[in-house]
């Protein structure tokens, strides 16, 4: 693992992980809980961008939905948690808000069905930011 700025963020790509982490920890872990006990499908959006996309997304968001958006350094990584929604609904609602709100922000997203258990956090953390490193190195 480098130590070199990671995404914009100023830190590693293991301290970027490890911020990120912390603070989603909580909500997966509820959600992950409501998937097993109701079997509720939850699809999991990270957009990045290094501007504040927050408005945007909430104006495209349904009453369940959940966001959580942190600021590291110069980028925004914006989790949008989509209830009761498959992937083919969640790549929906990207399509949606980048061509309706995010016509001038350069954004990079990645998405999956969010499983019933997380095992490791870091692994599926990093997963994403991984998707969004490769990304941004072909824009």
């Amino acid at each position: 693992m480098s130590k070199r700025p990671f995404l914009h963020t100023g830190l590693s790509q293991i301290e970027t992980a490890q911020f990120l982490v912390e603070r989603l920890q909580p909500p997966i872990e509820y959600l992950t809980y409501n998937i097993r006990r109701y079997h509720v499908p939850i699809s999991l959006v990270l957009f990045y961008t290094q501007e504040d996309i927050s408005k945007q997304i909430k104006k495209n968001m349904r009453l369940t939905d959940v966001l959580k958006t942190i600021k590291i350094g110069g980028s925004y990584f914006s989790f949008v948690f989509l209830l009761f929604a498959e992937e083919v609904d969640s790549y929906t609602f990207i399509k949606h808000v980048e061509k309706t709100d995010l016509t001038n922000i350069n954004s990079f997203f990645h998405f999956e069905q969010l499983k019933p258990t997380v095992h490791n956090y870091y692994n599926f953390i990093n997963s994403y930011l991984f998707e969004l490193e490769n990304k941004e190195t072909f824009f």
